[in-house]
Formats: C-alpha cells, sequence, structure tokens
C-alpha cells in the first residue's frame, strides 16, 4: 500500500471499504466513511495525525484508524488495493506529501560537499554522514519528533477506541532528562533562577505548553510554492519577513521610511545616522520590553526632543506558500501593519494591527503576541535581532554565567527547551497514570474477593428458621405478660398519689420558706456593685499604635541604610572601573610623558604642591565638619531626650486626668446603678440592650440571660474587691442556648454599644442541662473559701446555666480567698485543686510550672459591684479622684519644668547648627578649590599631549577619566558619611521599638493575669444559696415526683390501651393462652419444675432476655455473613454486575497505560538522538565558518552544567593571516583581538542561525572592529548562508564603507556561487547631525 497519500487521493481509494474488528464483545463490522487530515491529538494538541480514517461500525460507535491499521483490517484487500493503484496511475490529487522545501535540501547537500580538500572538510563529511540517519529540524515545530511519531503508532493494540475511551497516545512529551541530573534539589532551583534571569536578559519565552490548537485555527496554508526569479532569488516576501518600517519622531529621526529586500538588505550610515534606532523601532514595534534594547527603561525616553509622541509602523509579509503558513490571511490579506504609538502623557503607548487594506484588526497585546507567535518572530532574541551591545558583548568572555547564557540561547534556538519541557509534562501525566492504573489494579482484586466472600455467606446462612419460630412464640407470652405487669404497676402508683405525696410536700414547703428568709437578710447585705471599665483595650490600641509608628521608622531607616550601602557599592566599582580605566589611558601616554618630564619638572612641583595644600585643607575643613556634626548631634540627642522627659510627664499627667474622668463616670453609674440594678453591669446601653431583648425575645430560640451580674449575689461583702478581680468580665456577659441565637446577640451589642472598648461577652450555654455536680475530691479543701462557695443565684430558671457556665469559662470552684498574704500564698501555690487565690484588696497569688508568682491588682480595678452598697462603693471612688487630683497638681508642675528644659535645648541645638553650617561653608570652598585643580591636566600630561600635536581625543579621555575619578571618590565619602548617620538612625529607630514592644508585652501580661480568672463572690451568701437551693431542689423534686407520677399515671392508662391494642395486632388473648400453655409443657418436659418454677421463668423480663439471646444468635450468624439472607443477595447481584460491568473497562484501562508508556519512552530516545545531531551539526557549521578564514573552533555542550563554551584556534592553517602561523587553542575569548571576536561572533551565530525558527536576521555592527580581509570573508560568509537559506531575510547595519559589499559578492562568484542583481541591496542614511562621522 502507498506510505503517504494526499487527502483527495486517500478519499478515492478507502471511501466505503468494508473492514472487520475483533473485541471483546464479538466480531464488528464497519465502513469508511472520512478521510481526516492534520488532525491534532484529543489528549494533547502538538501532537498531528497527518492522515487518519474515521471508521462507523453497525452498532454506531465511531473510532480513527490509521492507514496501516486499517490496510490489516480490511475485508476485500485485494479490490481496495486495485483502487489504489487506479488512483495513482491516474496521478490524481497532488501526489505524495510535499518534500522539505529546496532550500533545505541544498542545505544538507552542502553540508556534506562543500570543502572537500581540506583536513577537516573530511572530518565533517564523516559527522555528517553519522548524522544523516536522525534526520534535520523541520521547519515546523509540530514535526520535530514526526519520525518517532511514526514509529510509536506500531505500539497501539487491538482493543476498541471508542468517544468514551481515550483515542490517543501521548507519543511526544516526555522528560529529557540528562545523566547525573537531580531534580528537587537546592541546587536545581538556583538554576531555574539563573536560567529565568537569561531568558530575562535575553529576551527568551519560558518553555510551556504551545497552544498548538489555537495556532492551527489562526494559520493559513497554501499549496503554491514562492515565485523564485534569476539564480534561485525569491520575488517575493515570505509570511514573517519584513517589508518595510516607517517612524515619525523616534530617537534621531524626524521622519524615516525604508523598505527591505527579500533577501539581504545592508544599512549603512556614519556614527550617528541613526542605523541602530531602525533596530531599536523594530524592536519596539514587536512587542520587545524597553529594557531589552540597552537603550533605555522606558520607551518614553526614546521620543524625539521636543515631541510628545513617536509613531512606529513595520509591515511584514503575510502571504501563504506551500510550507509556509501566513497569519490569519483572509482577516489581514498579503502584508500586517503593526502600528505602535508612544507618548509622553495620557497613555504610554499602544498597538494597533492593520490588514493589506488599512483596517484595524487588532488592538490588544494578545493580538499581537498570538501574531508574533504564529509567524515565529522575537525581536528580542539576540539570534533573531543582534544590537550594538550585544554584538560587542555577547561573546567577550568565557564566565560560568557567559556560558550558561549561550548554553540557553542554544537551547532555545534549535526548540530543544521547548520539546524537553513537552516531555517533562508527560512524564508527569503517565506517573499521575501510574497511581491511577495502581488503584484500578487493588479495586478489581478488591471486587473479585467481595465477590467470593459473598458467595460464601450465603452458603452459611441456613438452619436459623427454628429460632425465629421459638422467638415469635415467645414474644406472644412476653407482651401479654407485660400487659398483666403494666395493669398492677399502674394500680399501686394511684395507691401512692392518694397518700404519702401530699404530706411530703407540706414538709419541704416549709423548710424552703425558713431557707429563702435567711437568703434575704444576707443578700440584702451584699448587693450593689461598680461597673467595671476596661481600659485595657484604650492603652493597648495606644501602645500598638506607637509601637507601628517606631516600627515604620525603623523599616525607613533600615531602607536608608541599604540603600546607602548600595550607592557605596556601585561608586566603589564605578570608582575601580574609572580607575582603571584612567591607568590605562596614562599607560598610553607614557612614552610620551617620558620625552617631556625633564621639561616639566619644575611646574610638576608647583602643581603637585598646590594639590596637597588643597587636599590638606580639604582634609582639616573635613575634620572639622566631623566635630561640628557630632556636637551637633550630641544637641539633638539632648533635645530629643529633654523632648521624650517632657512626653513621658505630658503622658503621666494625662493618663492621671483619664483615670479621674473614668472614675467620676464610674460615681455617676454606681449613683445610676443604685436606681437600677442593671445599670451596674454595662451602664445606660446594657438597659437599652435589655429592653431590647424583651421586644425582640420571638426572634430567638430561647430568651437569653443577662447580664450575669444581675442575677447573682456575694455572701461575704468583704471579699467583693477579690471576686470583681477575678470575674469581673463573666459579670458583663449574656447567655444563649444555640449559635444563631449568639449570632443576632452579638449584632444587637454591637447596635447598641457602638465604639465602646469594653462591650458584652456572649457564651452558648445548653439552658436543659441541669447544674453541674462538682464532687469535694475536685475541689480545695472545705476549710478555704471559694468563688463557687460564696456565689448564689436566686432565680431558679437561670441558676443552672449561669453556674455551669462560671464554672466551664472561669474556673470558679477552683478559685480561693485568703485574708493573709502567708495564707494566700500557700493556697495559691501550695493547695491542689486551685488556680489562682486573691485577697481582699484583689492582690493575686497562683503557680505555673516551678514559678510562683505574685500579681498586683490590676489598673482598671475601680471596686466591688458585689458585696458593697452604692454609698459605699461613691466614697471610696471619691477618695481615689481626691488623691489622683494632688498627683495631676504634681504632674503639671514637673510638665513646666521639662518644658523648659526642651526650650534650653532647642536654642543649643540651633547654635550648633549654625556652627556646622559655617564649616560646611569652609569644606565646601577648600573643595571646589581641589576641583579646580584637579579638573585642569597636570603639566606633564598637558606638555605630552602638546607633543602629540595638540589635544586630541585621547587626551580628553585622560582628563574625563581623571575627573571621574575625583568625582566618585568625593560622592564616595559623601555617602559614607550618610551611611553613618543612617546606621546611627536605625539603631535609635530599633531601641526605641524595642521599648515600646517591651511596655506592650508588659500590658499584656498583665491584662493575661486578669483575664485567667475573672472573679470571685462571698462565702456566707453562697452557703445560704446552697442551703435554700438544697430546699428548692428537694421541694422540686416532690412537686416533679408528684407531677411525674399523676402523669406516669395518666400515661400507664393510656399506654395500657396502647400495650393491649399492639398485643392484640401481635396475637390474640387466647393465642397467647396457648402459646404459654405450650411454652410451659417444654419447660416442664425438660426438667421437674413447679408451678411456681415455670411461672417465674415466664416473667416478661427473663422472656425478653431469651428473645435476646435467639436473636443475638441470629443476628452474630447475620453479622458473621455479613447481613440478612436477603442483603446478600442483593449486595451479590450487584456485585455480579459490577464484575460484568466494571472488570472489562480495568483491563481495557490497565492496557492502555502500557501501550503510551512504551510510546513515551521511545520519544526520550528521540529526543538524544536529536539532540546530539544537532550539536554536531552546529559544530560542524561553526568549524567550517571559522575555516573560511583560516580559523578552526568548536563548541562544547555541558548538559549536567547547562553551559555552552567556545574553543577556536585562529590561523590554525599555518599560513597567512596576521600572526604569521597557528596558535594555540583559545578558550578565554576576551584574548582575542575585536576583529577577531566580532568574526567568531557572525560565525557562531550563524552556526545556530541555521536551526534558528525565525523568518528574519538583523545584526547591528556585526563588523565594527573588523579590518578589510575579516570583513571580506564576513560577508562572504553571510552570502553563502543566504543562498543556502533562501527563505530567511538579512538585515545588517554597519558604519564602515559599503565597498566590501561588492567586493565580498565578486568574491562568491570566484567561488562559484552566484548572487544575483537585486539579491544584495544597500540602503545609505543620511547623517541627521552635523557632526556624524563614518567609523
Amino acid at each position: 500500500m502507498a506510505a503517504a497519500l494526499t487527502a483527495q487521493q486517500a478519499k478515492k481509494a478507502y471511501m466505503g471499504a468494508e473492514i472487520l474488528k475483533e473485541f471483546k464483545q464479538g466480531l464488528f463490522s464497519g465502513k469508511v466513511y472520512r478521510v481526516d487530515t492534520d488532525m491534532p491529538d484529543d489528549e494533547n494538541p502538538l501532537v498531528v495525525w497527518p492522515l487518519l480514517y474515521k471508521i462507523k461500525y453497525e452498532d454506531g460507535e465511531t473510532e480513527h484508524l490509521l492507514q496501516e491499521e486499517l490496510d490489516a483490517l480490511l475485508k476485500d484487500p485485494e479490490a481496495v488495493q486495485a483502487r489504489l493503484a487506479a488512483v495513482l496511475a491516474a496521478g490524481d490529487g497532488d501526489g505524495q506529501h510535499a518534500p522539505a522545501p529546496q532550500s533545505q535540501q541544498r542545505r544538507r547537500q552542502r553540508d556534506a560537499s562543500e570543502h572537500g580538500g581540506g583536513e577537516n572538510d573530511e572530518n565533517e563529511a564523516a559527522m555528517l554522514g553519522a548524522a544523516g540517519a536522525a534526520g534535520t529540524v523541520q521547519h515546523k515545530r509540530r514535526r520535530v519528533l514526526g519520525d518517532a511519531t511514526d514509529r510509536s503508532r506500531n505500539f497501539l493494540g487491538d482493543e476498541r477506541r471508542s468517544k468514551r475511551e481515550s483515542k490517543r497516545r501521548v507519543d511526544d512529551e516526555f522528560e529529557y532528562e540528562q545523566p547525573g541530573a537531580k531534580r528537587g534539589t537546592g541546587a536545581a532551583t538556583q538554576q531555574q533562577q539563573q536560567e529565568g534571569a537569561i531568558r530575562a536578559r535575553f529576551g527568551l519565552r519560558q518553555p510551556g505548553p504551545a497552544n498548538a490548537a489555537a495556532l492551527a485555527s489562526a494559520a493559513s496554508e497554501s499549496q503554491v510554492p514562492y515565485p523564485v526569479g534569476e539564480g534561485g532569488m525569491r520575488l517575493s516576501g515570505l509570511p514573517g519577513h519584513l517589508k518595510e518600517i516607517e517612524v515619525f519622531n523616534f530617537m534621531c529621526h524626524e521622519h524615516l521610511k525604508m523598505e527591505f529586500n527579500n533577501h539581504v538588505t545592508f544599512v549603512s550610515g556614519t556614527n550617528g545616522s541613526g542605523k541602530s534606532a531602525v533596530l531599536q523601532a523594530l524592536q519596539c514595534a514587536l512587542g520587545v520590553k524597553a529594557s531589552t534594547t540597552g537603550r533605555a527603561n522606558s520607551f518614553k525616553r526614546l521620543i524625539r526632543t521636543g515631541t510628545n509622541e513617536a509613531t512606529i509602523r513595520v509591515t511584514v509579509w503575510n502571504r501563504p506558500y506551500k510550507g509556509f503558513d501566513a497569519y490569519r490571511h483572509d482577516l489581514f490579506g498579503d502584508t500586517i501593519t503593526v502600528e505602535r504609538r508612544i507618548a509622553n502623557v495620557g497613555t504610554a503607548s499602544s498597538y494597533v494591527l492593520k490588514g493589506a487594506d488599512g483596517r484595524v484588526h487588532g488592538r490588544k497585546r494578545e493580538d499581537l503576541d498570538n501574531m508574533l507567535q504564529a509567524l515565529g518572530l522575537n525581536a528580542a532574541n539576540p539570534v533573531c535581532v543582534m544590537t550594538q551591545d550585544t554584538a560587542r558583548n555577547f561573546l567577550a568572555g568565557s564566565s560560568t554565567k557567559a556560558d550558561q547564557e549561550k548554553y540557553q540561547l542554544y537551547m532555545e534556538a534549535t526548540s530543544l527547551d521547548q520539546i524537553a519541557f513537552s516531555l517533562s509534562e508527560s512524564k508527569m501525566k503517565i506517573r499521575q497514570m501510574e497511581e491511577t492504573v495502581a488503584q484500578i489494579r487493588e479495586a478489581y482484586d478488591q471486587m473479585r474477593a467481595e465477590n467470593a466472600e459473598l458467595r460464601k455467606a450465603m452458603a452459611a446462612l441456613e438452619g436459623i428458621e427454628g429460632w425465629s419460630r421459638e422467638v415469635e412464640q415467645l414474644e406472644m407470652v412476653r407482651v401479654w405478660g407485660m400487659v398483666e405487669e403494666y395493669a398492677t404497676a399502674a394500680a399501686r402508683i394511684q395507691a401512692a398519689l392518694d397518700g404519702d405525696v401530699p404530706r411530703h410536700l407540706a414538709e419541704a414547703q416549709a423548710q424552703l420558706e425558713e431557707a429563702r428568709r435567711e437568703h434575704d437578710a444576707l443578700q440584702q447585705a451584699v448587693e450593689g456593685k461598680a461597673q467595671f471599665i476596661a481600659s485595657y483595650n484604650e492603652r493597648s490600641a495606644q501602645l500598638l499604635a506607637e509601637a507601628d509608628e517606631l516600627k515604620a521608622k525603623h523599616r525607613a531607616a533600615h531602607r536608608e541604610v541599604r540603600a546607602a550601602e548600595a550607592k557605596i557599592q556601585r561608586l566603589q566599582a564605578a570608582l575601580a572601573e574609572a580607575q582603571a580605566q584612567k591607568e590605562n589611558l596614562e599607560n598610553a601616554v607614557k612614552e610620551v610623558q617620558d620625552d617631556v618630564v625633564q621639561q616639566t619638572q619644575a611646574e610638576l612641583a608647583a602643581y603637585q604642591r598646590d594639590l596637597e595644600a588643597a587636599h590638606e585643607a580639604e582634609d582639616a575643613c573635613r575634620q572639622e565638619a566631623a566635630g561640628k556634626e557630632a556636637a551637633y548631634r550630641a544637641a539633638q540627642e539632648a533635645t530629643r531626650a529633654a523632648q521624650e522627659r517632657s512626653e513621658a510627664v505630658r503622658q503621666r499627667g494625662a493618663a492621671a486626668s483619664r483615670r479621674i474622668q473614668d472614675l467620676q463616670r464610674d460615681i455617676a453609674q454606681i449613683r445610676e446603678a443604685g436606681r437600677s440594678k442593671l445599670a451596674a453591669f454595662g451602664g445606660q446601653a446594657a438597659v437599652r440592650l435589655v429592653a431590647a431583648l424583651q421586644r425582640a425575645k420571638g426572634q430567638f430560640s430561647r430568651p437569653p440571660i443577662g447580664p450575669v451580674g444581675q442575677h447573682v449575689t456575694l455572701q461575704d461583702s468583704r471579699w467583693g474587691l477579690a471576686v470583681e478581680a477575678a470575674i469581673s468580665l463573666h459579670l458583663n456577659a449574656f447567655l444563649v442556648h444555640s449559635m444563631p441565637d449568639a449570632r443576632l446577640l452579638r449584632q444587637m451589642i454591637n447596635q447598641h454599644f457602638g465604639g465602646q472598648p469594653m462591650k458584652p461577652q456572649v457564651y452558648v450555654v445548653n439552658f436543659d442541662h441541669p447544674m453541674h455536680t462538682i464532687p469535694p475530691a475536685a475541689q480545695p479543701p472545705a476549710s478555704l473559701p471559694t468563688v463557687y462557695r460564696l456565689l448564689s443565684c436566686d432565680d431558679r430558671k437561670v441558676a443552672a446555666p449561669i453556674v455551669n457556665n462560671l464554672v466551664d469559662s472561669a474556673h470558679i470552684e477552683k478559685i480561693v480567698l485568703a485574708d493573709s498574704r502567708p495564707e494566700a500564698q500557700r493556697a495559691g501555690h501550695q493547695t491542689p485543686n486551685v488556680i489562682a487565690c486573691f485577697m481582699a484588696d484583689g492582690y493575686k497569688f497562683y503557680r505555673r510550672g516551678s514559678t510562683n508568682t505574685q500579681v498586683p491588682p490590676p489598673h482598671w480595678l475601680r471596686g466591688a459591684r458585689l458585696g458593697q452598697s452604692a454609698a459605699q462603693q461613691v466614697t471610696d471612688l471619691q477618695q481615689e479622684v481626691q488623691r489622683l487630683q494632688g498627683e495631676l497638681a504634681q504632674h503639671e508642675a514637673e510638665l513646666q519644668r521639662s518644658q523648659q528644659e526642651v526650650q534650653a535645648a532647642d536654642a543649643a541645638e540651633r547654635q550648633a547648627r549654625v556652627a556646622l553650617r559655617d564649616v560646611k561653608h569652609k569644606e565646601y570652598t577648600a573643595r571646589a578649590t581641589l576641583t579646580q585643580l584637579t579638573q585642569q591636566p597636570p603639566p606633564d600630561v598637558l606638555a605630552a599631549t602638546q607633543a602629540e600635536g595638540g589635544g586630541d581625543a585621547m587626551q580628553a579621555e585622560i582628563w574625563q577619566a581623571a575627573q571621574a575619578v575625583i568625582d566618585l571618590e568625593q560622592q564616595l565619602r559623601e555617602k559614607q558619611e550618610l551611611l553613618e548617620r543612617a546606621q546611627a538612625a536605625e539603631r535609635e529607630a530599633s531601641a526605641a521599638e524595642e521599648e515600646k514592644r517591651a511596655a506592650m508585652r508588659r500590658l499584656n501580661e498583665e491584662n493575661d493575669e486578669f483575664t485567667q480568672v475573672y472573679g470571685q463572690e462571698a462565702r456566707q451568701h453562697k452557703q445560704a444559696e446552697e442551703r435554700m437551693q438544697r430546699a428548692q431542689e428537694h421541694l422540686g423534686q416532690l412537686e416533679a415526683k408528684q407531677a411525674s407520677m399523676q402523669q406516669q399515671a395518666q400515661d400507664m392508662a393510656a399506654g395500657l390501651a396502647d400495650l393491649e391494642a399492639s398485643a392484640g395486632q401481635l396475637c390474640s388473648r387466647e393465642e397467647a393462652a396457648e402459646a404459654r400453655a405450650a411454652v410451659e409443657e417444654q419447660l416442664k418436659a425438660k426438667g421437674d419444675l413447679s408451678d411456681d418454677q415455670v411461672a417465674a421463668l415466664l416473667m416478661p423480663e427473663l422472656l425478653a432476655k431469651k428473645i435476646r439471646q435467639l436473636e443475638k444468635k441470629i443476628a452474630e450468624h447475620e453479622r458473621a455473613a455479613g447481613g440478612s439472607l436477603e442483603e446478600l443477595q442483593d449486595r451479590f447481584a450487584a456485585s455480579q454486575e459490577r464484575m460484568n460491568r466494571d472488570g472489562r473497562r480495568f483491563r481495557e484501562a490497565i492496557q492502555m497505560y502500557t501501550t503510551v508508556e512504551a510510546a513515551a519512552k521511545l520519544r526520550t530516545r528521540k529526543l538524544q538522538e536529536l539532540d546530539r545531531n544537532l550539536e554536531q551539526l552546529v559544530n560542524l557549521r561553526f568549524r567550517k565558518y571559522m575555516w573560511k578564514k583560516g580559523h578552526s573552533g568548536h563548541i562544547k555542550l555541558d548538559r549536567k552544567e547547562r553551559s555552552l563554551s567556545l574553543h577556536v584556534q585562529m590561523n590554525s592553517k599555518g599560513a597567512g593571516g596576521g600572526r604569521g602561523g597557528g596558535t594555540g587553542e583559545v578558550r578565554d575569548l576576551k584574548q582575542l583581538s575585536g576583529g577577531e571576536r566580532s568574526y567568531t561572533t557572525v560565525a557562531f551565530t550563524l552556526a545556530l542561525g541555521a536551526f534558528t525558527e525565525m523568518p528574519f536576521r538583523a545584526m547591528d555592527e556585526f563588523d565594527v572592529f573588523m579590518d578589510a580581509v575579516n570583513r571580506r570573508v564576513a560577508m562572504q560568509n553571510l552570502f553563502t548562508f543566504a543562498k543556502e537559506n533562501a527563505e530567511l531575510q538579512f538585515i545588517f547595519l554597519s558604519p564602515q564603507d559599503m565597498a566590501a559589499v561588492e567586493d565580498a559578492r565578486q568574491a562568491c562568484l570566484q567561488s562559484n556561487l552566484e548572487v544575483p542583481e537585486g539579491f544584495v541591496k544597500v540602503v545609505q542614511m543620511r547623517p541627521p547631525r552635523a557632526n556624524a562621522t563614518r567609523a
């Protein structure tokens, strides 16, 4: 059969052909009903299948087959072969697929045959022969691994591929790793960072999954070959070639329009004529970043001086030809014009894409990127556009970084980087498939084991029917026996309700009344408490703001230090470079200086004396300025210290004033609370909140409880302050029953409390839980009073939630109270079940690990709200106000004194500032004198210059270098002074920040100590509360018992009726009697039992136990089997269905994974072969171009280090050349002359460009350092390369005379290489500036 057919031939030969293919379900027949070409793979769009046949089977399923697969499955292959032979004989269609372009064929022929007379040429031919089997890089990236794709198709299995399954294999994505490479190491991460920096420098694209499907849809193909004229010269530009460029107000050009030749264009002009501006404009229009051009960090700087806007228009060819796809030709036409506008104001930059008719078809950067990617344009790549800086510096050295840059450029140019990335992505997918396949295998084995277990379990469930019948018989006896017992129990309950219950209720009521009178008497003594207003949040926010401000100052100072250090480092590097430049220039005129040194001794001595005197004066002024600077800093420090002392005094006074205001507000709230107990626990905001809760109680699942403080009382008033210190915040809290209630209540709290710093807390407590019972073993000894023992709650409805919350959140059962310090230390540090001990004055003692801690009362503790009357609280707070007012007067007097100190320090600082300004003026005068001396050339240099015939360009450079050294030294001294001041400021800011953080930590520690335990209550009141609570509980228990018995009597009456009805549904009373008689006979038959013993055995409890035993045996058998018989049968049927459905799918998935893995391994081997062959071919071309000049060289790739080094040997032929013979191999290209480096650059660029997929090449000043011979040979190589690569376009910029172009053309003719007229175009640019010169 034919190996490669066109779509038209395939349709005529195979359409309607019948096939037979066997699947697991049987043998199916199908027909060819469609032929598809260039179809992207479903899983990987980068893989394109050239020709696929769409098959439709008899059951409606469809799939694609390769031609080899189709030929093997044909029903009548002879008939199809005869039809195919007729189609081929008739010459229908386009024949086989078109071969590679003619230029590529000539390239491969010349690679194998050129320079046949030399030793190096023989080596090249041998290497080409070895590499020929692997092929070369195709002109389309998607065909790079096409050969391996064809071979991998042989691994396709015979299993059927349908729409529901994967139809393709990933056969061109696999990670390409060199031996010894390690993934996941720190070195790899560093290597990726270095590669990213290299890509950013050269504008290389990061490899990633190519959007081949999108590009394919935008590509426009054609089968028409491009027109060729005399000597193989193209008559039209190919897609991506430059047609023309036009600029307005860009760099030095007011208006410039230039048209490019289809093959080679030389742009010549003097320095300053704007040649390089053409490349800058080209890069700007084709999306290159401004920093990549090497001219400016912003394109705004490239706008012509005196104008506000620059416009660039670049027109590229877009007409498709055979083998050269255009970009959306149906939309744009034969050309695409990219117009970019750059403005100083408004929109900084904009892109417009126009078609051949001038219509706009794109305005987004994305549109430009799609066009560039489709046409293969990347103006940031040095191989595509080589600017002046790149031409001079690209091969200027052989450092590790330079070698890595050349390696990265090599990988990008040869497409190996993208291919390796695609293979890496595929390997990751295959690893994911491997995990999935392992899971599939495990699931399949598990499914088979489950099926066998179910079959075994069903066989085990036999012989339990007798037990089930016995259970039914016993159940009838038990149910009617329960009916009889239930009737007897109901009669006993009714008798108790009529006798003892009323008497016990009267006794409990009398006990409760006596306990309540005692509780009310104690409660009157401890009612009332002060509102706790916390100031922690206010102080914490203030300290935090101050700390943040100091932190910002510290960061600013640190940034100044880093900036100063960076500037010093840059100045030091610049100074070293300037000194080296100056020394080089001075050495160049040393011979002249030796001739005139005797004539200038006297003048030089005088000059040296003046220069030394100026240096001494400048040093003296600098020293004096340093002393004045130190004095000024000391004055600043004294001023700052005085201001800090004054600020500290002011803050203490403000704190005392705020404290007085808080106490006065507390007094007002306490007086208000005297009329409303609720106001003591949150003020008027709490009163408004409780009123709002009453109105909105329907929105809550249960009415909230709170504030907690209004529901609790303290038995002993002397512990009021201690309890306040322990549980103050809990007294303001509210309790809710559920989380939705908590969210609603918090919203209402935010509405009524607004911006108050201390808002009530909300706790979620189950209101239905009984009150916690705390065993004595979990409490402190009974001799110690605790908050739990001193608090009580009057309302029984809320007592349980409140006490439970205080126990759970505040641990009041473990907080003890003490009268004396020794007793508090023992209780807080040594007593078990104690977390803290509080004294009556609020001091706290506790132990954490091996540390014993004593904490004074918190600063915000102003009085007790529990245990004191309102009058007592007001009196205590008024005394505190008087004491604070005395302290405030002292603070005001101290503030006046500190302000006077600040004024005196300010005056001293001003005097020091004036003195520093004067000495700075003297230092400036001395520095000006020194600068004046250093700016003029020394006498010896001046004499040497005059001896040479007057100041020329070298003398000017010496002056500039000397002046640069002096300026840099002066800047370095100034920056070092700035660095010292910045470091001092940083230390000061760090110390101030640390001091403020320490104050914040102290405040947090104090607050943490308070929040650990929230309050304590009085012991006597707690005892009375407990007695009353016990009496209430006892009475409640009796009442509940009475109600329960009444309800029980009613329920039993109803239950008895329901039970009789349920028993009647099971069986009738007569059937139960017959069953009972049968059971009695069975029991008597088993042993000699009396009637009483038999009756005892037939009690419902024993019968229920017997039934449970039988049911347990049945359940154990069913549990051992995994379920009942009916359940096992259903599960077995489902298992069988899964085996039939999923088993086949699992096996097919495993087979597909095996196929994909084999194909991926083949792709890796092919990539390795391609990599080695490309290295050999690039080496051959590099050696060929170097050999044309009599040199030799080769490239060396180190894939482990990811570096590329160049090794050259100049004049290796041993004859001719400037050095009279061959030299040793040069590894460091800095050792070469400028012309040799330039020629090496051209040779390497041409060698690498042969494998770079970009339509055009542009090089600026490639011959800047070349002599006439090097330029002629280089241009001859350029012409040869351009002829061999007729599909490429070349643009060369040079400041040199273009006479070498004609010389190179004549040399090509002598070597039998025809360069027809019109193949080369020379554009001579006029100098826009009067002082422009030719190099």
